[in-house]
């Protein structure tokens, strides 16, 4: 469905994209995880035919972005977005369907939106979330095969953001093909079938969360010791980077916890409540924060 191929994209003598090569196939839901600047924005630029890469060669549906059947096929809703003023919602909806051959009703819109209140409502009027949510249902009244959501939810509080993302499980189940960012780690967590990290304009992994956990992550290992152990012991540990003691509370940062807990086991430590906490994708983010820091 998309096929990228040595993706390169300079802005201002700066590389914000570099040489990213991929595929995405009908059906997944795709998160672009980074912190700003990673060049997440610039992808979907790219990929949508906002923006012309610098080099390399981009196909949607086999043929380019900017192809008029392609862009057709396509929603988009941006981070930033504005829409016309003076101007209901349902007014708004009519106008944009017009746009294309074959669309979502006023009412499905309306539900998927959950802007039925609010359709008689001049979009200057509308809140921040209510805002998105308009946004949102203009990228998906043509009926698109793939939808591009650059930071859905923000604006939006917990409960809007809850049903956005129960309107977002009904395209899935449609076999919708969405790709999406968003700094709310835990939404994505739930969502994303695939996850690609970027850093400094490149794809450092490509996965699933349960690949990003093997791969990538240190998970947790809790316990309270009732001997006195010695923190050098514990770093002998298979695997284990990092002892933290706070009284007879101990924390072991590991990246295999199985084989870890084996020769703990092993070693014949007295202790109690002993917790494994898998590591999460908060921890990546802000990892690559760090760096990106440095």
């Amino acid at each position: 469905m998309i096929e990228v191929k040595g993706l390169s994209k300079v802005i201002k003598g700066k590389k914000i994209l570099n040489n990213i090569s991929l595929s995405i196939n009908r059906g997944e839901v795709i998160a672009l995880v980074g912190p700003n600047g990673a060049g997440k924005t610039t992808l979907i630029s790219c990929l949508t035919g906002l923006i012309r890469p610098t080099s390399g060669d981009i196909k949607l549906f086999g043929k380019n972005p900017a192809n008029k059947k392609s862009n057709a096929a396509i929603g988009v809703m941006l981070q930033d977005s504005t829409t016309l003023e003076n101007i209901k919602v349902q007014e708004l909806f009519t106008f944009f369907s017009s746009f294309y051959s074959d669309t979502l009703s006023l009412a499905e819109v309306l539900s998927l939106t959950g802007l039925e209140e609010q359709q008689n409502t001049y979009t200057t009027k509308l809140s921040g979330g209510q805002k998105r949510r308009l946004t949102f249902g203009l990228s998906i009244i043509g009926k698109p095969n793939v939808l591009f959501l650059d930071e859905p939810t923000t604006g939006m509080d917990v409960t809007s953001r809850k049903v956005f993302w129960e309107k977002i499980a009904t395209l899935t189940k449609q076999g919708k093909t969405i790709i999406l960012t968003t700094h709310y780690l835990e939404e994505i967590e739930k969502v994303a079938s695939r996850i690609l990290l970027m850093k400094q304009g490149e794809i450092i992994h490509d996965g699933t969360m349960k690949s990003i956990q093997q791969e990538m992550l240190q998970n947790k290992i809790s316990f309270e010791m009732l001997d006195k152990i010695e923190k050098e012991q514990l770093l002998k540990l298979p695997f284990v980077s990092e002892v933290e003691i706070k009284e007879k509370q101990v924390t072991l940062y590991t990246g295999n916890s199985d084989e870890t807990l084996i020769d703990f086991f092993d070693g014949k430590f007295n202790f109690r409540n002993l917790l494994v906490i898998p590591g999460d994708l908060e921890t990546v983010f802000n990892t690559l924060m760090e760096e990106e820091e440095k």
